[in-house]
């Protein structure tokens, strides 16, 4: 049988840069019930499936019955190189989104790591590999088997390492393996910057009110944005990465220039978006055809429209009128509405 650290070192061949192991259910009391009161207090907006799902967030056998252990990993995406918006006609992108779409690149890597594990093994096993696509509270497993721990901004922060700019991966198995240990260290302190920074005004510590993120309401949110959060988005396109810029365990990474080595999201990145081409596009089908494989695909027209208008009006892109006042009558009502809006807005 294969122990724990043969398991990591072919991880990390798979290309993966931190890797721990956990039970098949969440034992952290604490994490459990700040996730539910974070449930009860409708701070996850429109997002009812985290609802729906809630039990099986803490418990694999809930997913697949099977399950004796899962085998976590995590891979950076951080890029230290240094892009300047081109102009104000141009929008800004979060770094998880540059590249090929996360689920798929990292699906690929588990698929590897699963090849490499059954090359050395001389035994059969039941599996499922998942990354950001099944109902496990990846987080807070993410902290009870020492991948990292959650930081002020809610997110996982691994310290020394990936910061917090990494996706996580997961295998469900039958195998019956040791669990790692959770890390001993103290966390973000007196640091109080992320929470400070929010444009928005969406965190307090550990607790982040997604009805006000600027991620979920450029990326999640289908809806018209209300004028006094839109003019807070600044030049925030898809995403938004300001809590993880400002929090020191990241600043490492930019003074190392440190770079992913996944291919997938070091060419063809695209750190902004050029809004008069965004505000072009006639129909969900081109907005597909255009973003096929990557993540700005989970906006959808409507929103990626609408977050281009919002972001033209806080960039003050008034040559971009005309293609706004186009849209005024848009098939769309949201990107009608969010049209009207901001010719107003910047014809005043």
């Amino acid at each position: 049988m294969l122990n724990t650290e043969k398991i990591k070192f072919l991880a990390f061949e798979s290309g993966f840069d931190v890797f721990s192991v956990s039970k098949s259910f969440l034992n952290d009391e604490k994490l459990i019930s700040n996730y539910s009161r974070w449930i009860s207090n409708s701070f996850d907006a429109e997002m009812r499936y985290l609802k729906e799902y809630e039990l099986k967030k803490f418990d694999a056998k809930l997913v697949e019955p099977w399950v004796r252990s899962i085998i976590w990993v995590g891979v950076s995406y951080f890029n230290s190189s240094f892009y300047e918006r081109p102009s104000e006609e141009y929008g800004r992108v979060s770094m998880y989104a540059w590249g090929d779409d996360y689920h798929y690149v990292v699906k690929k890597m588990l698929e590897d790591f699963i090849i490499r594990l059954k090359k050395v093994g001389d035994f059969e096993f039941r599996y499922r590999i998942f990354s950001d696509s099944t109902p496990i509270y990846e987080k807070g497993f993410g902290v009870v088997s020492g991948i990292g721990f959650q930081g002020k901004n809610t997110l996982l922060i691994s310290p020394g390492k990936l910061g917090s700019f990494f996706f996580l991966g997961e295998v469900l198995t039958d195998l019956d393996l040791e669990p790692t240990e959770p890390l001993n260290f103290k966390g973000c302190g007196s640091c109080n910057l992320c929470v400070s920074s929010c444009p928005t005004g969406a965190l307090a510590p550990y607790v982040l009110d997604a009805r006000r993120c600027i991620s979920y309401l450029t990326i999640e949110y289908r809806g018209i944005i209300p004028e006094d959060l839109a003019l807070k988005f600044g030049d925030w396109v898809f995403g938004c990465d300001v809590c993880q810029q400002v929090c020191p365990f990241n600043k490492f990474l930019y003074i190392k220039k440190l770079n992913t080595m996944i291919k997938e999201f070091t060419s063809n990145v695209t750190p902004f978006l050029n809004l008069k081409d965004v505000l072009s596009i006639p129909s969900q089908n081109q907005f597909e055809k255009i973003f096929r494989g990557k993540p700005i695909l989970r906006a959808r027209r409507r929103g990626l429209i609408r977050n281009a208008i919002i972001v033209a009006v806080n960039n003050k892109a008034r040559k971009l009128i005309d293609d706004i006042t186009k849209l005024r009558n848009d098939n769309d009502e949201v990107v009608a509405h969010t049209a009207r809006w901001a010719t107003e807005f910047l014809s005043g």
